[in-house]
């Protein structure tokens, strides 16, 4: 996440902590600093012997919060990853942070970083924020919730430790098995692979499908059962027949990535690119131009993601891509 001008963030727990630190910074470097401060203050007390979970319930308890699984009791729960309950201004407690069971454990361990970096926020108010299961269709999470995001992957995957052990050969060969060192999930740590990467370099996830308006025209002449594609304008001109393509979905990037190189949400992979490849190798890999500069060419490494969308597509699974300059 890019650094934007003060006044252009909305978000009332954001511009609260652009506030306290002074006005002067960027609320990514705030998070990133307060991450990075906490892990530096656990470290002074920990054995190097903790498991992931062990060691994000004593980070949270360094910020007065309480680990605990959740009590799930419906439908609507097993959509929730995470909840953070807030105790009340009386108490010495910071409140309680519940995780999901049901999760993966790398699901499990960021949801509750991410509720840690919730706690970065001066102004988080009472009550029960919730984590949910987000569709990945959609276009990126508020910008308090990346936020949080970039704070969870710092506090689960240090920069030191992480950069230690990912460095000379940042590839998404080495995904697995630093997904495991850290006990994140696959996904977490492809794009930890960006943001840590000492150069520039983006990450992101990829899915086939139209644009979002052709697929609004296909759906609504399905509902007219009609055979005609027509254009949503006042002269019902005739649609252009569109081909789907890899469209890029979320996005993470270095701290060196200048915003040029910033992938718009939805802009298309060209069809040459290893992305398309994905399907056909554990991990396709490519010397390939950056999506928005012709002229910059870098590596792109692809693999389909473990897990796939009810809507994606069996020979055109949902695809997480690593591209780094050359």
């Amino acid at each position: 996440m890019k650094a934007k001008s003060r006044t252009s963030y909305r978000d009332p727990d954001v511009v609260a902590l652009i506030a306290a630190g002074g006005g002067l910074q960027d609320p990514r470097s705030l998070v990133v600093n307060q991450a990075r401060k906490l892990n530096a203050l656990y470290r002074q007390f920990e054995s190097g012997t903790s498991t992931p979970l062990e060691s994000l319930t004593q980070l949270a308890s360094i910020k007065g919060f309480d680990v605990a699984p959740m009590l799930l009791d419906g439908s609507h729960d097993t959509q929730r990853d995470a909840v953070v309950v807030m105790a009340d201004t009386t108490s010495s407690k910071g409140g309680h942070i519940f995780y999901n069971p049901l999760r993966s454990p790398g699901r499990v361990a960021f949801s509750i970083a991410h509720e840690i970096a919730h706690t970065f926020f001066p102004s988080t108010h009472g009550g029960a924020r919730f984590r949910e299961m987000l569709d990945e269709e959609q276009q990126e999470a508020s910008e308090l919730e990346r936020l949080c995001h970039v704070g969870a992957a710092e506090l689960l995957m240090p920069i030191e430790e992480f950069s230690d052990q990912a460095k000379p050969d940042w590839s998404l060969h080495r995904a697995q098995d630093l997904a495991a060192a850290f006990g994140a999930s696959l996904e977490a740590t492809v794009f930890r692979l960006a943001t840590a990467y000492p150069g520039v370099a983006v990450a992101g996830t990829a899915i086939f499908r139209h644009t979002k308006g052709y697929q609004a025209k296909l759906a609504a002449s399905d509902s007219n059962n009609q055979n005609m594609l027509f254009a949503a304008v006042t002269n019902s001109s005739l649609c252009v027949v569109q081909s789907p393509k890899y469209r890029r979905q979320s996005l993470h990037f270095s701290e060196q990535c200048p915003d040029k190189f910033i992938i718009p949400w939805n802009k298309s992979f060209d069809t040459n690119s290893c992305v398309y490849a994905a399907v056909h190798h554990e991990i396709a890999r490519s010397v390939e131009a950056h999506p928005m500069f012709p002229g910059c060419s870098g590596v792109m490494e692809a693999r389909c993601a473990p897990y796939q969308r009810s809507g994606a597509l069996t020979g055109s699974p949902d695809v997480f891509f690593f591209w780094k300059a050359a």
